[in-house]
């Protein structure tokens, strides 16, 4: 089997901390490990288009429209991963009505998804990670659900087993910090009023992007920013860490908390659809907008008053291990003709 995989422009801004990129190049790992070749596609290359079993599409965007129109009339194998992340509030009929004004008025009334039914008709299938993110194709733009699969996400190839975890009574959150959407400064502010030891981990953005959560900590000595860390610094922190959190406002699946699972975590998950959906209930859901949810969710771990390990982790590593997954995705990729 050969497979292309096609990548959305805009993730030359954002190099290797972007997170589809991400996916793509531990999808495209994983599968040549089977010995299924796996062509990254590149503008500067040469491509027979003709002679590929599967093109797969990452990324959401006009472009998608634009080059799958093109190539179906070469190679009709294609399949897409929209990579879609709904807003922690929101109404279909307000993202479809968004969608329809955004289409005939060619763009003059901005959509947050710029992306349209039309797009969608130029695939055989379309990919998602969650149940709440097909749900979320299916109704705004209409797409049947008979296309639509789920392959969910694995933990990181980076997991190694272990089965010693020397916790300490800390919450870990890792992101990009600087993001609104990671709801980070509600995060901090319920650590000073329930007065736990937090560490943020992650990209801090330039000055100006900081400069909130900087006001956020103020002098708070139970809160502690490191910046971009190694991988040996974020295994290590998560061995650790008691609890991780992330109560994100919109957040697909927060491969981040998958991996602090996997290594004994205990898990605080913002109760948006996508990401909870991977804990099978051994989690505490918060409202992301409630720094009394969040806090209270935290403290219950850090007190030992709620624990859900060492069986989430024992279901993660079962669940999404990446040879699972990868399974999954190749018995996709043979039904596609």
């Amino acid at each position: 089997m050969k497979v292309a995989y096609i990548l959305y422009p805009e993730v030359i801004i954002s190099n290797k901390s972007n997170g589809i990129r991400s996916q793509a190049e531990t999808w495209a790992s994983l599968l040549k490990e089977k010995g299924i070749k796996v062509d990254l596609i590149n503008n500067w290359g040469n491509y027979n288009w003709k002679e590929y079993d599967v093109i797969h599409f990452f990324g959401s965007g006009s472009w998608a429209y634009n080059v799958s129109t093109r190539l179906r009339k070469i190679n009709s194998k294609l399949i897409w991963s929209p990579i879609i992340d709904p807003p922690f509030s929101f109404s279909y009929k307000n993202k479809m009505v968004r969608n329809f004004l955004h289409r005939v008025t060619f763009g003059l009334i901005k959509s947050r998804y710029i992306v349209d039914s039309f797009t969608f008709k130029n695939f055989s299938k379309i990919l998602v990670r969650s149940e709440f993110e097909g749900n979320f194709i299916s109704n705004v733009y209409h797409i049947r659900k008979d296309l639509i699969k789920l392959i969910p996400l694995s933990y990181s190839l980076s997991c190694k087993p272990t089965t010693c975890y020397a916790k300490e009574n800390f919450c870990l959150h890792i992101s990009s910090i600087y993001q609104e959407r990671k709801n980070v400064i509600r995060l901090i502010e319920a650590a000073k009023k329930k007065q736990f030891h937090l560490i943020l981990a992650g990209n801090k953005g330039n000055k100006e992007q900081f400069s909130s959560i900087r006001k956020a900590i103020g002098n708070a000595k139970n809160i502690e920013v490191l910046g971009f860390i190694s991988e040996e610094q974020k295994l290590n922190l998560y061995q650790r860490a008691k609890v991780f959190s992330l109560p994100s406002l919109a957040e697909g699946v927060g491969i981040v908390a998958v991996d602090a699972a996997y290594y004994g975590c205990e898990i605080v998950i913002t109760n948006i659809s996508g990401p909870k959906e991977y804990y099978n209930g051994h989690c505490i859901e918060v409202n992301p907008k409630s720094i009394e949810d969040i806090g209270n969710a935290i403290t219950n771990f850090l007190e030992g008053k709620v624990q859900f390990q060492p069986n989430l982790s024992n279901f993660i590593k079962e669940e999404y291990s990446p040879e699972r997954v990868t399974d999954r995705l190749i018995k996709l990729y043979l039904s596609i003709q």
